[in-house]
């Protein structure tokens, strides 16, 4: 390390001496000469900005602590660029999901498993959703992940047909999130359902992260077998099914089946061993760093989306608090 030296006799006898205006101050105890170090405005910029997104400091704080103004402090936050994601391309089993901010949203596609030890980022991908998400968004993500030399060995989604068929039909195994179809069972037969034939039901949907495809496929074809005359009942005026909550209920898990349970492929399973990372059977870890980054987010509410667009990206780059969900 260089030994700070004194700028008008060049002495080596140099002491800290105080801040002025957030720059170090120094002095000389040979000369008594006393001098402030250098400004570096990319670290300053750097600083401010960490203190504006992640400490959550409003304009008016830190223009009370610079000694400037609120415009100056808000022309400085929107010249700031967040470093660029370092990508180290291998394979990989990723989550993919859009979260909202009113009428925009981010598609964001991450490595929820990566190894930060060795040099592994999290997140793989991200894109501003304008209006309504559409399975383009999902395609243009695979195309770019796989473009910058990754190899997909599986993917997690939410339930998107459009998305699981274009999956598909490049070969891609895609692993329906189990929780949101908990989320669908729950919505249709509610939490504490009366009927016995929806108790049941509930129960071996329950049953989803801690048996295998096969116990649960004769689960279910048990329960049908032994209320399917009373799941066809039809109402006598309307003609309409009489227990139309259930049949949603049932025929979501049926027609949902053959995804429900891909981490559990001998295929994947080999993947698993290689590498010490899971097949996730829910998008929970992408979830819950959602719910992070929106926290942070909370302190600067009416920032404009363009601030805060540039502070999600930083989120993305940076350590967030979030390693494990």
């Amino acid at each position: 390390m260089t030994r700070k030296s004194c700028p008008f006799f060049h002495c080596t006898n140099v002491i800290k001496h105080g801040l002025q205006n957030g720059r170090q101050r120094y002095r000389c105890t040979l000369c008594g000469h006393t001098w402030a170090s250098s400004r570096r405005p990319n670290r300053q910029l750097k600083a401010l900005w960490h203190k504006y997104a992640f400490d959550g400091r409003s304009v008016r704080k830190l223009a009370e602590e610079y000694g400037t103004s609120e415009e100056h402090i808000r022309t400085q936050l929107r010249a700031y660029v967040p470093p660029r994601i370092a990508q180290k391309p291998r394979t990989v089993a990723m989550i993919m999901d859009v979260t909202y901010f009113g009428s925009w949203g981010i598609l964001v596609v991450i490595d929820p498993y990566a190894k930060r030890k060795e040099g592994e980022n999290t997140v793989l991908y991200y894109a501003v959703v304008e209006g309504t998400e559409r399975t383009i968004d999902y395609e243009v993500a695979t195309d770019t992940i796989e473009s910058m030399g990754y190899s997909i060995i599986a993917v997690t989604i939410d339930g998107r047909r459009g998305v699981r068929n274009m999956l598909e039909a490049r070969g891609v195994p895609v692993q329906h999130c189990q929780f949101h179809q908990l989320m669908t069972i729950t919505q249709c037969l509610t939490k504490k359902p009366r009927l016995v034939q929806n108790i049941e039901l509930r129960a071996v949907a329950l049953t989803l992260s801690r048996t295998d495809e096969l116990t649960f496929e004769e689960a279910l074809a048990a329960w049908y077998q032994k209320y399917s005359v009373w799941l066809r009942e039809r109402d006598p005026i309307t003609k309409r099914w009489a227990h139309e909550r259930t049949r949603r209920a049932y025929f979501s898990l049926v027609r949902n089946l053959p995804y429900l349970f891909t981490r559990q492929h001998d295929y994947l399973q080999e993947y698993t061993d290689q590498t010490g990372k899971r097949i996730a059977n829910t998008t929970s870890p992408l979830d819950g760093r959602f719910g992070v980054w929106k926290d942070r987010l909370i302190p600067h509410r009416g920032a404009s989306k363009q601030l805060t667009f540039t502070m999600l990206r930083s989120f993305f780059s940076e350590e967030t608090g979030v390693r494990k969900h």
